[in-house]
């Protein structure tokens, strides 16, 4: 028997601040837009191309973990469902069990 054990309700809470945080995350996101006010003649040339492939490195790893933060959230809250669909499956088999279970003593019981 193993000591492993989910609470759906975790895991819920789990994917809902996921989700949150992707979406914190997106509204405070660096704007491209900005590059261009470093571009030259603001800024020495070399400067500037090296903020601008910085800025486009930088923002494209930005991209990524917001969709990687949703898809993750996502796949939690669909194994919290799952997990909640199971227990309560579960459940119902050993209530339909015990309602259906007849209780007899040693002596009642035929080998």
């Amino acid at each position: 028997m193993s000591d492993f054990q989910v609470d759906p309700s975790t895991l819920k809470g789990a994917a809902a601040t996921m989700h949150d945080l992707a979406h914190d995350l997106r509204v405070g996101q660096f704007h491209l837009f900005l590059l261009d006010w470093a571009d030259a003649p603001a800024s020495h040339p070399d400067l500037a191309k090296a903020m601008s492939t910085f800025g486009r490195f930088a923002h494209d790893q930005y991209q990524d973990v917001l969709a990687l933060l949703s898809a993750l959230s996502s796949r939690v809250d669909a194994a919290a469902g799952g997990y909640q669909k199971t227990d309560a499956a579960a459940e119902q088999k050993m209530t339909q069990f015990l309602v259906h279970s007849t209780l007899k003593t040693a002596e009642q019981r035929k080998d």
